[in-house]
């Protein structure tokens, strides 16, 4: 509102702000060239995820220049408006889930005996490889069985994560379940050692 005074009619307008809509821009600005982004932190390495929403008003040339400007940080994708808070809920805040999910892995690790640095080193490592393998196509289901044995310590890793029983009084968060979860493959892995 502060500045909508300021820009003319001829001027692209690109917002990055969460949950504000293309209408409430148009009301409130002289310029109806307007494009609704969620760019990702990931941008800040070349391996950001955007995604656009733009007014029906843009040429194929305007849609190609403001393309090119998001894929200098990463991949763009182009969806309706009515998707960009379900964009915003997955890959804008996805970052942030993914990293507190690799942080419970180095401070459950760390809970294993490891130390910070191999802990780390492990789950960061993982987490870029599993990544790769994704890239390739692999739905994450079959990425998931091939891990995964009957009786192994995959399988009894994955128990806490698929269902966690506590006392109801008992409040678990990711970081409870993700450390329950290594704790368990750990626990199978010696098992499976003791028997040999």
């Amino acid at each position: 509102e502060e500045i909508g005074e300021d820009i003319s009619s001829d001027k692209t307008v690109v917002s990055i702000a969460a949950g504000i809509t293309l209408a409430y821009l148009s009301s409130r600005l002289k310029t109806k060239k307007l494009v609704r982004v969620m760019p990702n932190t990931p941008a800040l390495v070349q391996k950001g995820m955007t995604v656009m929403s733009l007014c029906e008003c843009f040429s194929d040339r305007d849609i190609d220049v403001v393309r090119e400007i998001f894929m200098s940080v990463g991949e763009v994708l182009t969806l309706p408006e009515k998707y960009m808070n379900a964009v915003t809920a997955l890959s804008g805040s996805g970052p942030a889930f993914f990293a507190l999910f690799v942080e419970a892995m180095i401070e459950a690790g760390v809970k294993l005996g490891l130390s910070e640095d191999n802990a780390r080193t492990l789950a960061v490592q993982t987490a870029i490889g599993t990544a790769k393998l994704l890239e390739t196509g692999m739905p994450p289901s079959k990425l998931r069985e091939m891990v995964t044995s009957p009786g192994g310590t995959t399988a009894a890793g994955l128990g806490p994560l698929y269902e966690w029983r506590q006392p109801r009084s008992t409040v678990l968060g990711l970081k409870d379940i993700v450390s329950a979860a290594l704790t368990e493959a750990k626990n199978r892995a010696e098992e499976l050692g003791k028997n040999k």
